[in-house]
């Protein structure tokens, strides 16, 4: 059994017991996908699961998952750079493979990436709005 915390899009969030083959119970779909987030700047990483057909299926981008990828693969935390590499709907984060971090090391984390999106969110609700409607077409066809 692995635990997990469930962030939605909507920023509604959840502890959850779970083994690792039903994952996509909880993502929506057949299909999970697993990549690597960071919250912080201290190196630490995490393992976000998550649905890699719901942005195609019409779900709603999900910034924390989407600013902790870009994170960890650029190095900086600047928010919400790329919309094309945006994660959407549902994901649950994990502790990395092979790390044996504590679930409420992991919530810490995350609710740090929360914070983050809400304060940015109420700051910037402009360039949000502007991030959002970027996700949502990138794939439309013209």
């Amino acid at each position: 059994m692995t635990t997990g915390y469930l962030v939605n899009p909507d920023l509604t969030r959840r502890q959850i017991d779970f083994e690792l083959e039903h994952a996509q119970q909880f993502l929506g779909g057949a299909t999970e996908d697993r990549v690597a987030v960071a919250f912080q700047d201290d190196g630490s990483t995490y393992a976000a699961l998550f649905n890699p057909n719901a942005k195609a299926e019409g779900a709603e981008p999900n910034p924390v998952a989407s600013l902790a990828r870009n994170a960890a693969a650029t190095g900086n935390s600047a928010f919400l750079q790329d919309p094309i590499r945006a994660i959407c709907g549902p994901v649950i984060f994990v502790d990395a493979e092979g790390q044996d971090e504590p679930i409420d090391v992991v919530i810490a984390a995350v609710e740090n990436g929360v914070r983050a999106v809400k304060n940015y969110r109420e700051d910037q609700p402009e360039e949000y709005q502007l991030w959002r409607a970027a996700v949502m077409n990138s794939d439309k066809q013209l």
